[in-house]
């Protein structure tokens, strides 16, 4: 018999050894890094056959802007889906597949917003259980040859205080410290669209600390690079020319973005950002910026 329960994320040393064969690549660079965590907040489930786990799924709670009115936006929490895997020897066995059922009957049960977001290289996997592949509108990506790399720098996330990076400590302490406050007020005061996330701490710290990804900041406008490709900019001053791009989207090459929308199970208070979210996949300008993809 087979169940499936919350795991406790302070036992990360046990489910170790389930993450890295069933996400490999992933598992290996990150413990390599001596990194040994998720990247991102999460709600972590695993299915257990009598005593063994043989699979997991995580559920991602996290908050994007949907438009408001003519001008304004509105801050809407939803769950993403990640982290879906089995073990090589119970694949094929219908497990991914109740896992995703599993997530769905949450979010309906919580009357969380009805939309499961995703990102994955294997879409067939979920085609079947009502997701559906989501290409939004790229024609305001930012592109890298449009500011090139230069001058930047990484981040010892290690020197960044949590209660700096929280809001419970005002004054920097360092280097690290003046940055991270620089490039977030600059995140929060920069321009707003649909899909942009409110980033956690955690996620904040993750991509300082990722050596995939390089800085610039010149002022109150700030560039993140990955491996020397432009991935985001903002700037809080209205006229800088970075204001006209949005970030460069998940969901290209191999990695695709995925959305459920689970249309009979929409809390009545959540009916004003059901009906955005409908005009925003319409005209497909609801993005999933790359750097928040999980």
């Amino acid at each position: 018999m087979k169940t499936i329960v919350k795991f406790p994320l302070s036992h990360f040393e046990e489910i170790a050894p389930v993450l890295h064969r069933c996400f490999s690549e992933f598992w290996t660079a990150r413990f390599a890094r001596g990194e040994r965590s998720f990247p991102y907040d999460l709600k972590l489930y695993v299915a257990r056959r009598q005593q063994e786990i043989i699979g997991t799924v995580g559920l991602h709670d996290y908050q994007f802007l949907l438009p408001a009115g003519k001008e304004g936006y509105m801050v809407t929490p939803a769950i993403g889906l990640s982290d879906l895997g089995v073990l090589p020897a119970y694949r094929g066995q219908g497990h991914a597949g109740e896992m995703q059922e599993f997530v769905k009957k949450h979010v309906v049960d919580n009357r969380a917003f009805p939309m499961i977001p995703l990102c994955t290289d294997k879409p067939a996997v979920y085609r079947s259980r009502g997701w559906e592949e989501y290409l939004p509108d790229n024609s305001r990506e930012i592109q890298t040859k449009d500011f090139p790399s230069h001058d930047t720098f990484r981040i010892n996330a290690k020197k960044i205080g949590k209660a700096l990076a929280q809001g419970k400590r005002a004054i920097p302490a360092n280097d690290e410290e003046r940055i991270f406050r620089s490039i977030w007020r600059i995140y929060a005061s920069g321009i707003s669209f649909p899909g942009k996330v409110m980033r956690s701490t955690k996620t904040w710290l993750e991509l300082f600390g990722d050596p995939a990804y390089q800085w610039r900041l010149e002022g109150n406008t700030y560039f993140l690079y990955c491996e020397g490709r432009l991935v985001e900019a903002y700037s809080s001053d209205p006229a800088h020319p970075v204001n006209h791009f949005t970030p460069v989207n998940g969901g290209h090459d191999d990695n695709k973005v995925m959305i459920n929308l689970l249309n009979d199970a929409i809390p009545p208070w959540l009916a004003e950002q059901r009906e955005s979210l409908q005009r925003c996949l319409q005209d497909h300008s609801l993005q999933f910026p790359i750097a928040d993809t999980f």
